[in-house]
This record gives C-alpha cells, sequence and structure tokens, in this order.
C-alpha cells in the first residue's frame, strides 16, 4: 500500500512536470490578432441571428461606412472603444460595448443572448475596436 501510494506520488510528479517543460508561451500580440480575425469573421456571419443579418447589415461595410437599420442612420465607428460606457437610445439605457454587442444580437439580428464570458464577444469588441484604431492612424497619416 505505502508503495503504491510512493509510486502514485512519483508519478504525479512527473506527469506534472513534464506538461509544464511543453509549456508554450503565448504571444499578447498574436493572441490580439486571432481575437480581432474571428472578430471580423463574427461581424459579418448571419449564424449570431436567427433573421439573416448580421453585424455588417446595420453597419456598412465592417463599420468604416453609415449604414441602415430601417430609418435609422447608422453612424459609422469613430472613438467606440472610447465612448462606452454610454447611454444606448435604442436599449433606453447606459450599457458597455459588450452590453451593446448583445443587444444587436438579441433585437435586430434576433439571436439568442451570448453568456458574458462568451469569447465572442471579446471577439467582436476586439474588432470593433481594431476599425477605430484603422480609421484614426488613416487621419493622422492624411494629416502629414
Amino acid at each position: 500500500m505505502k508503495r503504491a501510494l510512493v509510486l502514485f506520488c512519483a508519478l504525479l510528479l512527473v506527469s506534472g512536470t513534464l506538461s509544464f517543460a511543453e509549456e508554450k508561451e503565448i504571444d499578447p500580440k498574436h493572441e490580439l490578432k486571432q481575437a480581432f480575425m474571428r472578430g471580423k469573421d463574427l461581424f459579418m456571419d448571419e449564424s449570431l441571428g436567427t433573421n439573416g443579418m448580421s453585424c455588417n447589415s446595420c453597419h456598412a461595410e465592417g463599420g468604416t461606412k453609415a449604414g441602415k437599420m430601417g430609418d435609422m442612420t447608422i453612424p459609422p465607428f469613430a472613438h467606440v472603444a472610447k465612448k462606452y460606457p454610454i447611454y444606448f437610445k435604442m436599449a433606453g439605457k447606459v450599457m458597455t460595448l459588450d452590453q451593446v454587442i448583445n443587444f444587436c444580437v438579441t433585437t435586430p439580428m434576433e439571436g439568442k443572448p451570448l453568456a458574458w464570458d462568451d469569447q465572442r464577444i471579446a471577439d467582436l469588441a476586439a474588432y470593433i475596436s481594431w476599425v477605430d484604431a484603422k480609421k484614426e492612424k488613416a487621419k493622422e497619416k492624411e494629416k502629414e
């Protein structure tokens, strides 16, 4: 019995050491780029909703151009990451960017709400923030 316990502890120690040695270092820039790419795909994905709409249905050309939702004009993304939390008129309350993403998924797109820890919300927020950053960089280059 004692011998089996020692053997079991030794196996645990060895397996823990091996898995630690196999861990790779994570590149945060690579992870953010991957989140952006997933977010860009999700932005165009009609499967988040049930009515054939995607984020791109209202936020034209990936959010870079003004879009439409019924009679309402949806402005292009500008300083999006800096604006939140914000009073969101369509919902009638103050919301974070993640909450607005979920509002759009459930209301115009008629989809199921994404869980608060669903990676897709972070991926969409990464994409939306990047679009804003891309516009800002383009404006800076024009000033030069």
